[in-house]
């Protein structure tokens, strides 16, 4: 995804991917029992609102150049992450999480991030679900991949013929062999250092391609 949405139709096109690979680890999870579909409720509702109001928001800014706010949020992520890695890796069912009112204004806030530019979202719902609400891990992924599976976005880009059918659905068929094999991966013993695992090195992919593209844009 570039770094600044000088287009909105690159902005637009990404999420096919993320929707397709969350439909499929939507789905791979569901075969298997693994989704809590009365916590889905609760927690996807905030989320799908602040997603429509996010891709409405970058339908009317689509030149605004977020190259710095992109980098600084891809770094938080990380440091988030690292800072509260014992927590994540030991996270573990307790019976008590709790979807109160910060958790709703906090995953909306989320939401909004997705719709408006979705890089690392799915990080952030995490981070909100584990740390703020006290959800198991890979109950908060199965949650997280719902959610994401919402269309909401893509249809209010839909809506304003920003999306690249053609290179969308190239790269939704990767994401969903993605989604399938990280549902796999989601429910198997050692879900919570796969989770973890993936997520560091990912966010540290995404931070170093930023960071270049970045750089090389000022010299250039």
């Amino acid at each position: 995804m570039p770094l600044a949405l000088k287009s909105a139709g690159s902005n637009a096109t990404n999420r096919l991917p993320v929707l397709a690979g969350a439909v499929a680890a939507t789905v791979g999870l569901a075969r298997r029992g693994a989704i809590p579909w009365k916590r889905t409720l609760e927690t996807a509702g905030p989320i799908t609102l602040g997603a429509a109001a996010g891709a409405l928001l970058s339908e009317r800014i689509p030149g605004h150049d977020l190259r710095i706010v992109i980098v600084a949020a891809v770094t938080v992520a990380l440091v988030l992450i690292l800072t509260n890695l014992k927590k994540l890796l030991n996270s573990a069912a307790k019976g008590d999480a709790k979807v109160d009112w910060k958790v709703m204004l906090l995953l909306f806030c989320v939401g909004v991030w997705t719709g408006f530019i979705v890089l690392d979202a799915g990080t952030y719902m995490l981070l909100v679900l584990v740390l703020v609400a006290d959800f198991a891990l890979p109950e908060a992924n199965a949650l997280r991949n719902v959610a994401t599976a919402t269309a909401t976005a893509v249809a209010i880009f839909a809506g304003h013929e920003s999306v690249d059918w053609t290179t969308g659905g190239v790269m939704a068929l990767g994401s969903v062999a993605g989604g399938l094999l990280g549902a796999r991966l989601a429910i198997s013993d050692q879900a919570r250092r796969w989770i973890v695992g993936l997520l560091v090195v990912v966010i540290v992919g995404e931070l170093a391609n930023l960071s270049i593209r970045y750089f090389a844009h000022l010299l250039y």
